[in-house]
């Protein structure tokens, strides 16, 4: 990407693990990195570790440039972001702009949220989202895209809160599910257990009108379990039903129990 050239006005393929409409995550591997970018997304980038270089966020000045384990780049959508620098591996969230607006739809109702470009040093929460990304990727990615989405998730609420247009101004998000809520959330789970595409974050949360990081706090601190935590342990105890039956193939336990293939309920089980 040459800096002396227009900004690029789409990212580059390389690195895609996870892409829908509104959601991509990309790990890209450690390198000498020049960038020069008109972002199409609302970008959010964590390291595995220390990088150096010049960088610029939305402004034509260069500028001495650190990453961390446990901070965050932020490039908003439409704005410009130029560097050289030395990478270690890192992480790349894309959000679409309804995505963002999802994220805290409950008290936000009606305003538009931007995010600020720059960096979010290094914190505690920072450091645990990115150590959970480094063992997805080390570990064989368990957990899949509805793991993935949920710490997307996360991470974009905890930016929104530090560094957006309604930074400060949000309200405490609610604490528990009321119980006739939770029944309605469960029996939606176990009503959809096979269905891969059916079981994500947003759709769950929408169940009971709730964006989807609150649902995800709410439901966690009511049951112990995070969304995806359960949902794991009840393909769990589905497949384990299904393998009583010796008619079945590992892979058509595996589908019928919404693994995806039987490689990830192998992961899993293990």
């Amino acid at each position: 990407m040459p800096l002396d050239q227009p900004p690029l006005e789409t990212l580059p393929q390389w690195g895609h693990w996870l892409e829908t409409p509104e959601l991509m995550v990309a790990i890209i591997p450690p390198g000498h990195l020049e960038a020069n970018i008109r972002s199409p997304l609302n970008l959010v980038v964590t390291s595995f570790g220390e990088t150096r270089g010049i960088a610029a966020f939305n402004a034509d000045r260069l500028q001495p440039y650190q990453a961390l384990p446990g901070g965050f780049d932020i490039v908003p959508q439409g704005s410009t972001y130029t560097s050289v620098e030395d990478a270690s591996c890192f992480v790349v969230f894309g959000y679409s702009q309804s995505f963002l607006q999802r994220i805290v739809q409950v008290e936000a109702e009606g305003q538009t949220i931007e995010l600020e470009p720059g960096q979010i040093p290094k914190t505690h929460w920072g450091l645990s989202a990115a150590l959970a990304m480094q063992e997805f990727f080390d570990n064989g990615q368990t957990g899949g895209a509805f793991y993935l989405e949920s710490v997307a998730t996360a991470v974009l609420a905890q930016i929104i809160y530090r560094r957006s247009s309604l930074s400060g101004r949000l309200k405490r998000p609610p604490e528990f599910l009321d119980p006739n809520l939770l029944k309605v959330v469960l029996e939606y789970i176990r009503a959809n257990l096979s269905q891969e595409l059916n079981l994500n974050l947003n759709q769950i949360a929408a169940t009971v009108g709730f964006s989807p990081y609150h649902f995800a706090r709410a439901f966690k601190v009511t049951t112990g379990l995070s969304p995806y935590q359960y949902v794991l342990r009840c393909r769990l105890e589905l497949a384990q039903q299904l393998l009583r039956n010796q008619k079945r193939s590992l892979a058509q336990v595996a589908a019928e129990a919404g693994f995806g293939n039987q490689s990830h309920m192998t992961s899993v089980f293990q």
